[in-house]
């Protein structure tokens, strides 16, 4: 190591020249540790974290040169995984990674590079599972809160992308009852109906659905005659006028 300068002098090499070398060594030395501790457990740790000082100590970098290459490491290995995630993304995957990250103090952003677009996509594949299935209701939106400061995106963006999704999901939910009904297959919409009523609580029942006025009524209809015993009767009439609204039959 105390040779090192000298004999790169004996081949001709400046200190800058010298010092490019020494770079991508590291820059190598640290891809290769880092990938290979994360991949076997997430995230690195205390011994992990030890070794990379001796290593640069070993390579002559400063504090600040370990510190880059580290985050540069990071970066690269976090990136391939989101690439790999996005192929074909899951709550339970989007969930984990953004948790890593949180766990590391990786900015999705700024340490990894994942652009704003990609930030909606992640946001919209966690969110619109939980919309469909119910664990996301307007009395349960605290998820919302939590995916929102873990991906570090704004407030306001966060409410445009849920609120599209809420009306792109009612649409879909709608077209499907339109067609069971037109085929005379009631009993299938049941499940579509109460979805239907749980987007109305979200945006005050503008769903901005165009519906027939003879099938808007049937909708009603099929609604009204649901098994509201073991329900808190205020609700229902709240959830009956709010499904009135998005069917276009309000005041009726």
């Amino acid at each position: 190591e105390s040779a090192r300068a000298t004999f790169g002098g004996i081949l001709g090499l400046t200190s800058e020249k010298m010092e490019d070398i020494n770079d991508n060594i590291g820059s190598t030395v640290y891809d290769n540790f880092v990938s290979r501790s994360m991949a076997s457990k997430g995230t690195l740790d205390q011994q992990d974290m030890m070794f990379l000082a001796n290593i640069q100590t070993k390579l002559g970098l400063s504090a600040d040169q370990g510190e880059k290459l580290l985050m540069q490491s990071q970066k690269k290995v976090l990136s391939e995984e989101i690439n790999d995630i996005m192929d074909d993304p899951s709550p339970e995957r989007l969930k984990a990674f953004r948790e890593k990250c949180n766990m590391m103090g990786m900015d999705l952003t700024e340490d990894v590079g994942i652009s704003a677009h990609r930030l909606i996509r992640m946001f919209e594949s966690e969110v619109t599972p939980a919309l469909k299935s119910g664990d996301i209701n307007a009395e349960n939106i605290d998820v919302l809160t939590e995916i929102q400061e873990s991906l570090n995106m704004e407030p306001n963006e966060c409410e445009t992308v849920f609120q599209n999704s809420v009306l792109r999901l009612a649409k879909q939910a709608m077209d499907l009852i339109t067609s069971e009904l037109l085929r005379g297959r009631d009993e299938n919409v049941v499940d579509l109906i109460k979805e239907i009523v749980r987007y109305t609580a979200f945006v005050d029942g503008e769903l901005d659905l165009a519906v027939e006025e003879a099938t808007a009524f049937k909708v009603y209809n099929i609604y009204e005659a649901f098994d509201f015993s073991s329900d808190d009767s205020k609700k229902v009439e709240e959830s009956k006028e709010l499904l009135k609204i998005a069917l276009g039959i309000q005041g009726s």
